[in-house]
């Protein structure tokens, strides 16, 4: 009987039973959001064939997508509104109590039909909600204890973050580095027990591959690890910026008083929508725009027309205050800085030989240390999403100096302003 009530064992079986649920509720996410994507894109296309009225459809779709996600977290449950990440920071921290059961399902649905809809958010943020809230229902079931159930949230969230990119050291990390700021034995215990098997499980559903598919060939024997010092010290500028530019839309957003906060979603959507006529791979969470810029699709011109339509249409999106994540669409802004800042270098300097593909991969882990401040966890999540283990060098001095030139720029993390 001792046994069976030990803390050891009700903490194993609610972070495995975590898990487990996150593994379904976030591959069942992902699936759904992948079709969303096919399902925008083909109306996009539709849309074209009739270029007098057909662009109403995109417009439509974004307005009505986001007004019905920001309309559903007002009626039904405000924790869900946008990343979620610092909220649950907050419920480990006991500064706030965990949401209710709504949560689950806006954020589920919401997250859908926002990012569906053709919002520039992640598929992250609802995924580590909604890990960190299975967490919290499992615990109710399981037991009573608040400082357990406080660690299986946390828990869970980093199991969210696992299932979302396919990345189960870096959700883990994710925990300890970023939502917790902490290392102890019952938090290494939940954590790994809750992203083991909720990365498995989504991996039955979805199959087991790198979210992006890049080339393998190693590029760095041949290159110094200078230019990716210059590129870390750009990024932090950047990083900077793009958190000034966060915090900035949502109080321009903000001062809309005249207007209802899903009249004001239901503009940002269209305008969103609108875009989606003219790039549609701009617009969405990023996924395939990342792969593209990966894989050397673009020249240097449509890298930067790619990087300053990105860099603002982010920021614009989360101002919309629906459910969707920052991590994904600052992998896209960094994958593209990366890789124009790698052509201008070999443009300024020929001999340079410097590689795209290289600079995309670093700038990705460079930019989330700069704006996030978890330089491990971005880096394990840029390795682990494309399979270039050989960039960790670079990818540690590009993060290395984009923390510091964040730093003394004054920029707190992203989490911190929100």
């Amino acid at each position: 009987m001792t046994l069976v009530n030990s803390r050891l064992v009700r903490m194993f079986a609610a972070s495995l039973l975590t898990g487990v649920f996150s593994g379904v509720v976030g591959g069942l996410f992902r699936l759904l959001l992948v079709n969303a994507d096919r399902l925008r894109d083909e109306l996009i296309a539709w849309a074209h064939t009739s270029p007098q009225l057909g662009w109403l459809a995109p417009v439509a779709l974004g307005l009505i997508g986001a007004a019905l996600a920001r309309l559903m977290v007002i009626r039904f449950s405000p924790e869900a509104e946008g990343s979620g990440v610092q909220r649950v920071e907050a419920v480990f921290n006991g500064e706030v109590n965990p949401a209710g059961y709504a949560i689950l399902p806006v954020k589920f649905f919401g997250g859908i039909l926002a990012i569906g809809s053709g919002l520039a958010l992640g598929r992250e943020g609802p995924t580590v909600q909604m890990g960190a809230s299975l967490g919290s229902l499992v615990s109710r079931f399981l037991h009573n204890h608040d400082e357990d159930a406080r660690i299986v949230d946390a828990a869970g969230a980093g199991a969210g973050l696992g299932v979302a990119f396919n990345a189960p050291i870096a959700g883990a990390l994710f925990v300890f580095e970023e939502l917790t700021l902490s290392f102890t034995p019952w938090l290494l215990l939940a954590t790994l027990a809750a992203v083991a098997p909720a990365v498995w499980t989504m991996q039955q559903m979805l199959g087991n591959h790198l979210d992006f598919a890049v080339k393998q060939i190693s590029l760095t024997a041949v290159w110094k690890v200078r230019p990716f010092i210059v590129l870390g010290t750009l990024v932090g500028v950047i990083g900077t910026l793009y958190n000034w530019t966060i915090a900035g839309l949502l109080r321009f957003a903000d001062n809309f008083s005249g207007l209802t906060s899903v009249t004001r979603t239901a503009l940002i959507g269209a305008t969103i929508g609108l875009a989606g006529v003219f790039a549609p791979m701009l617009i969405g969470g990023g996924d395939n725009l990342t792969e593209a810029v990966l894989s050397g699709s673009y020249a240097i011109r449509a890298l930067a027309i790619i990087f300053v339509i990105r860099f603002f249409i982010g920021p614009w999106s989360y101002a919309a205050g629906t459910p969707g994540g920052l991590f994904a669409p600052i992998l896209a802004l960094g994958a593209s800085f990366g890789a124009l800042s790698s052509e201008l270098m070999n443009y300024l300097n020929p001999n340079l030989g410097g590689s795209p593909l290289a600079c995309s991969v670093v700038a990705m882990g460079a930019l989330f240390s700069a704006t996030v401040r978890a330089p491990v966890t971005g880096i394990i999540l840029s390795v682990e999403m494309t399979g270039r283990g050989d960039l960790s060098l670079g990818l540690l001095s590009a993060s290395l100096a984009a923390m510091v030139v964040a730093t003394l720029l004054k920029s707190e993390p992203i989490y911190e302003t929100l």
